[in-house]
């Protein structure tokens, strides 16, 4: 018989083609119950109502309350592409494959095929007036300010965490409220966001060179996923200025802040840390995830960084690497503009102005969205630690299996009784971790059960040879060569050498202190609005995305140069 993942999604009908590119980064790993009924379907709702708001969303779209924007097969989430592609089919100017090359980058998509219902005239009306408004943009967005008062005020509501199951388990089923507003305000930037850098991208395109995109773009400034690196990087400074703090982090990490808090030298740089914590614990890896760690939960993610940047003679400062990004944004232009019309220039001029505040809101609401989320994975694991002690699973995201509205509180209160039900989900969660999920779905017969996915593995690819070009996508500007260094987990980060050059299977938030002793950033996946280009413009770093394969073909050692606006990576040894 069969084996399905405990949660299976429906390929929509009018909207049949699904893609693991752009959230493979978002949700790298198998979904649990708890994130996808508390996290998922909240999300879900409150995409579609931004895009209402938006004028993108037409009355007639969906048919149910289902999910369909995000899809969830063999375990793993993906993105509606079919969907998302009405961006740039109903925004004026714009196309279907923009939102392509804007979001997802790799794979080779099924062809955009216009369908009765696609354009809607209102819509585009609507999407103009949206548009308009956003290319005229002179500050951050109000939604920003929003999203701060949002979590600050559900942060404030959360219990006190010796407070009885019950109020934590009330506060636990009040969070997809709180989260879908806050939700809701990062769908609203970030598709605002990928409008306006498709003027500059279209712009690029016209005066023949689109790799222009990335200076076009450059660094926005203070944007929310670059101040984490740019925070660890000041307390690798004092760590690296002391000598004693510097022999406690050559005894390793484990039980290095029990040692430290025992030294009293050593006080400053835990205030540091601790006010880092404070700030960014929200973090961490697949960090969406209600059940997953943090670095509020897991500080040793963060001290692992801290020890990469230590080690580096040179200087990381974001400020010194971005010493000339200007006068290349300011050549891009020069050399983009003569290509325009007369409305187009107009168009682009504006872009050029707005582009860095929608990207700033992008990051600050999506991590905002991701902050709402701490408290009530501090309550959740709270929860875990209580039905441990009475006998039950100590490991968050193993509990996580169980449904929450159906299972969770008859767990709280016996542990006991479910023990068997977790330990049966917790090996079915183990065999879908393991696999490569489909890159694209295009039917509901496509979604398969464990054991077809683990007959239909792809291959190993043979490891690329000297003077081989891997061609992926532009990300970042500029050329870096280095000792190609493969991680694939931020946990493994202490393995990278400074100036080597990180070759991951995605990024999210919790690699970004990784990025700043690199010499550049190459990923198998990624697009234009993909976590590693934008934090690698900001940080000035070389990167390339969308390179298929690019941890199996590319080996740890292998010296390399990476070419940020071409997207290639050449093997040079």
């Amino acid at each position: 018989m069969a084996t399905r993942w405990i949660i299976e999604g429906r390929v929509d009908e009018r909207w049949p083609i699904y893609t693991r590119g752009n959230v493979g980064e978002v949700f790298p790993e198998v979904i649990t119950a708890l994130g996808y009924e508390l996290g998922v379907v909240p999300a879900e709702a409150a995409w579609r109502k931004a895009y209402q708001d938006l004028g993108i969303a037409s009355n007639d779209d969906f048919t149910s309350d289902e999910p369909v924007i995000l899809g969830l097969f063999g375990g793993y989430t993906y993105l509606n592409l079919s969907y998302l592609r009405m961006l740039g089919v109903r925004a004026p100017g714009s196309s279907a494959e923009a939102i392509d090359v804007s979001f997802f980058g790799e794979g080779s998509p099924p062809p955009y095929v216009p369908r009765k219902g696609d354009k809607n005239v209102l819509s585009s009306v609507r999407i103009l007036k949206t548009v308009l408004k956003a290319l005229a943009t002179k500050a951050l967005p109000p939604v920003v300010a929003d999203s701060f008062t949002r979590v600050a005020a559900f942060e404030a509501k959360r219990p006190a965490l010796d407070a009885p199951d019950e109020q934590l388990l009330d506060y636990l089923f009040s969070f997809p409220a709180a989260f879908s507003p806050v939700f809701g305000n990062h769908m609203h930037s970030t598709a605002i966001a990928s409008i306006v850098s498709g003027v500059l991208s279209d712009a690029a395109t016209a005066a023949g060179e689109p790799g222009l995109v990335t200076h076009l773009i450059g660094a926005a400034g203070d944007v929310r996923s670059a101040q984490y690196s740019q925070d660890l990087y000041k307390i690798s400074k004092l760590v690296a200025d002391s000598e004693e703090l510097s022999a406690s982090f050559d005894l390793g990490i484990d039980g290095l802040l029990d040692r430290a808090s025992t030294i009293e030298t050593h006080q400053p740089f835990l205030d540091k840390f601790e006010s880092f914590i404070a700030k960014h614990g929200h973090r961490g890896p697949n960090d969406w995830e209600l059940s997953s760690r943090t670095w509020d939960n897991t500080p040793e993610l963060a001290l692992a960084a801290v020890d990469v940047m230590r080690k580096s003679d040179e200087d990381l400062s974001p400020s010194t690497r971005l010493g000339d990004d200007d006068k290349k944004r300011q050549a891009a232009i020069e050399k983009v503009r003569p290509h325009l019309s007369r409305m187009d220039k107009a168009n682009f001029d504006k872009a050029i102005k707005a582009a860095p505040y929608w990207a700033q809101a992008r990051e600050a609401t999506r991590d905002r969205a991701v902050r709402v989320i701490l408290p009530v994975k501090q309550v959740f694991r709270e929860l875990v630690r209580r039905a441990a002690e009475k006998g039950g699973e100590p490991d968050p995201v193993k509990v996580a299996l169980l449904y929450p509205k159906s299972e969770l509180r008859p767990y709280i209160a016996d542990p006991a009784s479910m023990r068997s039900t977790i330990d049966q989900r917790s090996e079915l969660h183990a065999r879908f971790s393991k696999i490569v999920p489909p890159f694209f779905i295009t039917e509901q017969s496509e979604s398969l059960s464990i054991e077809e996915l683990e007959a239909t593995q792809p291959e190993h690819r043979a490891a690329a040879e000297p003077g081989d070009v891997l061609k992926g996508n532009a990300g970042s500007s500029g050329l870096s060569r280095g000792k190609a260094r493969v991680i694939l987990d931020p946990s493994e980060g202490a393995l990278l050498e400074p100036g080597e050059v990180l070759v991951a299977p995605l990024t999210d938030p919790s690699w970004t202190p990784l990025f700043l002793p690199a010499a550049a950033v190459v990923v198998n996946v990624g697009a234009l609005m993909s976590h590693a280009v934008i934090v690698a413009r900001e940080l000035g770093i070389p990167c390339v995305v969308a390179l298929e394969g690019a941890t199996e073909r590319i080996k740890s050692g292998a010296t390399i140069e990476v070419d940020g606006t071409s997207g290639t990576v050449t093997i040079l040894d």
